[in-house]
């Protein structure tokens, strides 16, 4: 071994030396004047990597300034004359010892050498295979990377294989891989690394030869999933539940002691070795008998507060449940849930649920259900505070809410007919008021019911309002409720009233003018004469849901009040509806009508011309072979040509033509006729065969158990020919015992313009309305009606086309009371 040190070594240590001798001498000679220059700090010795910046610095004290000048290896760095040196990049032949001489007038002084020592960067090699040992002739894909990210180069050492980039396919036997990085001028050259890879010959893919078998158990059986599979090596195993490996389950067999529903599921075992995989599956299937694993839950609530009772099941098959309250069923209760919307005190009782399938039954155990007594059903009365007036709130047993009031001072008033009561009594509700210019408001109020009164605010009127609940037992309970009520020949005269079983009554009209109200009280008689503050006198009689009556005004004329309770409201509807026209092969009649309602109604469809002929209508001209043809859309749904044609269908014609009133048609004559049920939504029919007049009807057919007004004709319309000879007639007949408004609009001029485009238009229709032959109201032109802008806003509410601004269409919006109309245009 070479012991010597190194050239630059033995300077060092030289210069050291000479240092440490030059020390001493700076101590003796501090004393003196006129110094030659002193180091105070030196340059240090750094060890930096290949680009790395270095700097040296010094500090020189002295009696005169010092010039400087820096060496590398005892040799002067030309322009290195700052007390700072530094090299930006370093490189390998920067590697030195620097030193500084710094020189005034006094003398020269060198400093000590610091060492610079430039190196390249190590660097390192990651070769770890995720496979060492496959079959022969299989390929790998290496991978091997630098901790320098420099590429990597594979190289083959020995073994008989070939490697053509990262993909080394062996022939058998072992097989050696180097990896190396050589480096460059910033990294040093990284150790190499060599990997032995195995490639076996003879090795065969897994095969299962015996799979499992799907497995239906009770639950507590013991089963035993098996497999088997051949393959060179031999193959391990695996298994799986639903995609998620089994711990510990690596034999061919997976046992199970006593099987729990938990343990449902599909199961796969896997067969692995060397040269690839191979998987089967069954599906386990647990059975039992409903088990309860949560029951429902006692629960304490308020009156008109929802609860639900849940319950939670396990059972294979899946259970049917059934509830019962105290031990008797539950009609409908069916469900795992079972929910009151809203529970009333004799909703109170023990819930319990008897879960069921085939291998048995369980029953969960009981909730109780309280339900405290906090009742604000009733009829409030009471005066405004800070303006006078009066107020009716009339409070429904599932706390839904009507309020009606009136300020007389302020001419306006107050219909909430949607307000609702909380949980805790209180309500609130934004709405416009009932004056000629609504404000819009927000009542305000608390329902107690432990004092039964009402106490609340309308900020926005400057108003309070406080009030007791009225008596539930008196000589009005029959009569007791909430009341609609129109006025009969009028297009927007309204009236809603509150009555009180003690009698206690408000009614609150409205209409053009400023709103008014009565307080009073309805008779044993159901009798209720009071006078509004505008010193009108109403005359009310209450009778079977229905109230019909007058309001006199000091001046003017008397209006006729029909109404009924909130029980009955809906009942009025239309049910039947007919045209009358002429029609001719370029213009049939084209009749258009709508129902409503959730489910389907059965509805008589009638095209009548030669029924027209005879007494006690005759008709001259009548159509003599009409044919009815019923569309949805463009689609066709139904035709006829003879109504007795076929022969099965005139028996159910006849029977639906009874039931809706209709007059009969001939046996064996040509007027047509259609018996169909049809959902909710708009139908057009057309009605040809010829030229002569001809009459269109569509009658509802009401079921044995249809609640009158659930399915409903709500829009009737058609387009025919007009001559003075022959106006358009249609009729209509309202049922029920309380008013309907109805909106009747003939139209010609706006027909003839966009989106229409209807040529020969009638250019000024008149339209008259009649009960029998009595005129009740005509328009000419409906912008020049007084009630036009409630036809143009209720014409939206309906859906209808808008009619032109200052057109000379015809239309009449007004309440009606029931019985039979005709429309002549």
């Amino acid at each position: 071994m070479d012991i010597r040190s190194p050239p630059w070594l033995n300077r060092l240590m030289r210069f050291s030396l000479l240092a440490l001798c030059s020390c001493c001498a700076l101590q003796v000679v501090a004393l003196g004047q006129n110094l030659p220059p002193a180091f105070t700090a030196h340059p240090a010795s750094i060890a930096a990597f290949v680009g790395e910046a270095v700097t040296l610095s010094v500090t020189v004290e002295g009696s005169a300034p010092a010039a400087l000048q820096w060496q590398k290896d005892s040799s002067p760095i030309p322009g290195a004359v700052n007390p700072t040196f530094t090299l930006a990049a370093a490189q390998l032949t920067d590697t030195a010892l620097y030193n500084v001489v710094a020189t005034n007038s006094f003398g020269t002084t060198t400093s000590f050498s610091g060492l610079v020592l430039v190196s390249k960067r190590p660097q390192s090699i990651a070769f770890v295979p995720t496979v060492t040992t496959t079959a022969a002739g299989s390929g790998l894909t290496l991978a091997a990377t630098a901790s320098s990210s420099l590429p990597v180069t594979l190289t083959l050492v020995s073994g008989s294989a070939t490697l053509n980039g990262p993909t080394l396919v062996g022939l058998g036997g072992s097989v050696v891989v180097r990896a190396a990085q050589a480096g460059n001028d910033f990294y040093a050259a990284a150790d190499p690394v060599d990997r032995t890879f195995s490639f076996l010959v003879g090795v065969l893919s897994p095969f299962i030869t015996s799979p499992p078998l799907d497995q239906t158990v009770t639950a507590g059986a013991a089963i035993r999933l098996q497999a088997a599979a051949i393959g060179t090596p031999a193959p391990a195993y695996q298994w799986q539940k639903n995609g998620t490996d089994l711990a510990g389950a690596t034999n061919p067999a997976l046992i199970f002691g006593s099987t729990t529903l938990a343990d449902t599921g599909r199961y796969t075992v896997t067969a692995t070795n060397l040269a690839g995989t191979a998987s089967a599956a069954a599906t386990l299937t647990v059975r039992s008998a409903p088990v309860i694993d949560t029951s429902p839950a006692s629960r304490t609530v308020s009156a008109g507060e929802s609860v639900t009772f849940t319950v939670a099941v396990t059972a294979v098959p899946a259970p049917t449940y059934q509830w019962r309250k105290n031990g008797a069923v539950i009609l409908g209760a069916t469900r795992n849930t079972f929910t009151l919307a809203s529970a009333l005190t004799t909703d109170a009782g023990r819930f319990d649920v008897v879960a069921t399938n085939t291998l048995g039954s369980t029953t969960s155990a009981a909730a109780t259900l309280t339900v405290t007594s906090r009742d604000f059903s009733g009829t409030y009365f009471g005066q405004f505070a800070g303006n006078p007036g009066n107020f009716a709130l009339f409070v429904r047993a599932d706390r839904t809410a009507v309020f009606l009031g009136h300020v007389p001072g302020r001419q306006t008033a107050l219909v909430a007919l949607d307000l609702r009561v909380d949980l805790s009594g209180g309500f609130s509700l934004a709405l416009p008021t009932l004056a000629a210019t609504p404000q819009a408001i927000t009542l305000r109020g608390t329902v107690n019911d432990e004092t039964s009164s009402v106490t609340g605010s309308i900020t926005e009127l400057g108003v309070t309002l406080s009030g007791p609940r009225a008596a539930r037992t008196g000589v009005a309970l029959d009569h007791a409720g909430y009341y609609q009520l129109g006025s009969i020949g009028s297009a927007t005269g309204r009236a809603f009233g509150l009555i009180a079983a003690d009698g206690q009554a408000l009614v609150l009209t409205s209409g053009t003018g400023a709103p008014d109200s009565a307080r009073g009280t309805v008779t044993t008689a159901g009798r209720l004469l009071a006078t509004t503050t505008g010193q009108a006198a109403l005359d009310l009689a209450f009778a079977s849901g229905g109230v019909a009556g007058t309001l006199r005004p000091t001046s003017g004329a008397t209006a006729t009040l029909l109404g009924v309770a909130e029980t009955r409201a809906g009942t009025e509807r239309l049910i039947n509806l007919s045209v009358r026209s002429v029609t001719a092969p370029a213009a049939p009649l084209i009749a258009g009508f709508v129902i409503s309602g959730p489910t389907a109604k059965q509805v008589l469809i009638r095209a009548a011309g030669p029924a027209l002929a005879p007494a006690p209508f005759n008709v001259p001209n009548a159509l003599a072979d009409p044919v009815l043809q019923l569309l949805r859309g463009s689609t066709t749904i139904g035709q006829n040509d003879d109504w007795g044609v076929p022969a099965a269908n005139t028996a159910a014609l006849t029977a639906a033509t009874t039931r809706a009133g209709a007059f009969p048609f001939r046996a064996g004559s040509a007027d047509a006729a259609l018996l169909t049920t049809l959902a909710s939504g708009a139908y057009t029919a057309t009605i040809g065969g010829g030229t002569g007049v001809i009459l269109a009807e569509v009658y509802e057919v009401l079921d044995a158990t249809e609640v009158p007004g659930a399915r409903r004709l709500i829009n009737v319309s058609a387009r025919g020919l007009v001559t003075p000879a022959a106006p358009f007639i249609a009729g209509f007949v309202i049922s029920g015992i309380g008013p309907q408004r109805v909106l009747l609009r003939g139209v010609g001029p706006t027909l003839g313009a966009a989106p229409f485009g209807v040529a020969g238009v009638l250019p000024n229709p008149e339209l008259t309305l009649f009960r029998g032959s009595t005129a009740i109201k005509t328009n000419d032109d409906w912008f020049r009606d007084p009630d036009a802008t409630a036809i143009r806003d209720t014409a939206v509410r309906v859906g209808a086309f808008a009619l032109g601004a200052n057109s000379a269409d015809a239309a009449i919006l007004i309440f009606l009371e029931p019985g039979a109309y005709t429309v002549q245009v």
